[in-house]
């Protein structure tokens, strides 16, 4: 039977030999008179749209719900917050806004090559498909994990939000033609009041700065949710000496091998004092280790060896004081957390066997870095066992939320203890009060 699209497109191309004022040709051309563009393009839409029906319906309704979600959670944090604006970028934002126009987008060029006689249907049928699918899981996950941190902040009741300037964080951009990663140490550009949230998305910075920076009313404490990590080009001048600080390069070589921005989903880092303490989350050689972990798995079968392997990797590598949490979207079968008895043993050693601490500078420092002493890149996990949830550690949580944004209170309620604990007098300060 044939697909009903081809039937929406034979229809389309009907339209454009009845009207000799359209001229599409191979070369490039596209003409289209005034008078039949409105039709033209109500044929041509048609057709993107039963094409997005008959693959993607599924996809469509989960697009959907997640768009509805997001803007009720946006709504509720502009309002808590008094902000001027919640930015993400443009085609997350028309995905969200109208998620049918946002997947019949990817199918523009491909269907005017059709036309054009550049490609076939079936031919055309395989490469909008493939469009669809990558745009769909990229934008599908993207959005899920903005919702999760707006949900956090509504639950963490903020009073006020730090940003800067997002050119501020080119401050290479000034330097000669002959600049280098990792070339030059520089000031961290300041923090600065917002009233408008904005999640920028750069590929590079000179430094890696909060997404969001807010004083949380309900636990008094400054937090920073960090949630698209890039590759950092330049060297801090100074550390908050209130951090542990990962280094990112290996003993005994000048290459890094540790790189946040290809393994890191979204850290949370705490303060009590200043927020300024949490301006900074990484220069070129250091990452600050995160208080927590929060891996967003937006897929209906996320729990597969190759994603619980580096889950297992990130909770190792930047050992998070607090744990990780997996935030699932899907209600997560209770037979998923059961052991594999063929499962052998994984070579994920527990951390306290693979870090040491050291200081920087000449002189004696507070600032702790934790040396990473395995070569992680270059001695992956084992490739032939079949991991799963039951090889997850005890400081690993794997909740099932869907989009209740109540089911993220655990998550408020382990910083809320730890942060309890701080306030506690040690056993030395009874002693000397």
């Amino acid at each position: 039977m044939a697909e009903k699209w081809i039937e929406a497109y034979e229809n389309l191309r009907k339209f454009i030999a009845e009207h000799q004022e359209i001229k599409i040709d191979i070369g490039g051309t596209t003409t289209i008179a005034g008078d039949v563009r409105p039709v033209f393009y109500h044929y041509f839409s048609n057709v993107r749209n039963i094409f997005i029906g008959e693959y993607f319906a599924a996809e469509l309704e989960k697009a959907c719900e997640l768009g509805k979600a997001y803007a009720d959670i946006s709504e509720s944090v502009k309002q808590d917050m008094s902000l001027e604006s919640i930015e993400v970028s443009g085609s997350l934002y028309g995905f969200l806004l109208n998620p049918l126009e946002g997947l019949m987008s990817t199918l523009y060029t491909p269907l005017f090559n059709l036309l054009r006689g550049k490609t076939n249907e079936e031919s055309f049928a395989m490469e909008g498909k493939k469009a669809v699918e990558v745009y769909f899981k990229s934008l599908f996950c993207e959005g899920y994990k903005r919702w999760g941190v707006l949900s956090l902040l509504h639950l963490l009741r903020p009073s006020c939000l730090w940003d800067v300037n997002p050119d501020d964080l080119d401050v290479e951009q000034n330097r000669n033609a002959e600049f280098h990663p990792g070339m030059y140490a520089e000031n961290v550009p300041e923090l600065k009041q917002e009233r408008r949230l904005a999640f920028i998305d750069p590929t590079k910075g000179s430094f890696v700065m909060p997404d969001v920076l807010v004083h949380s009313t309900h636990l008094n404490a400054y937090i920073s949710l960090k949630t698209r990590w890039y590759e950092v080009r330049c060297k801090a001048n100074s550390l908050n000496e209130n951090l542990e600080w990962i280094t990112l390069e290996q003993p005994d070589t000048k290459f890094v091998h540790i790189r946040p921005d290809l393994m890191l989903d979204t850290t949370i880092h705490l303060a009590q004092e200043d927020a300024n303490e949490l301006k900074l989350l990484a220069d070129y050689n250091l990452v600050a280790r995160p208080d927590m972990l929060i891996e967003f798995m937006e897929d209906d079968d996320w729990y597969d060896a190759k994603h619980i392997e580096h889950i297992l990797l990130n909770n190792r590598v930047f050992t998070p004081r607090l744990g990780s949490y997996v935030i699932s979207r899907v209600v997560v079968p209770p037979e998923a957390f059961l052991p594999i008895e063929t499962t052998p043993t994984t070579n994920l050693k527990p951390v306290a066997e693979t870090e040491s601490a050291t200081t920087i500078g000449d002189e004696p420092s507070e600032t702790t870095i934790i040396e990473n002493t395995k070569n992680f890149a270059n001695t992956p996990p084992q490739k032939d066992h079949s991991l799963c949830l039951a090889d997850l550690p005890e400081n690993i949580h794997v909740i099932s939320v869907g989009y209740d944004t109540d089911a993220l209170e655990p998550v408020v309620q382990t910083i809320g203890q730890w942060l309890t604990l701080q306030e506690q007098p040690t056993d030395q300060q009874r002693e000397s009060g």
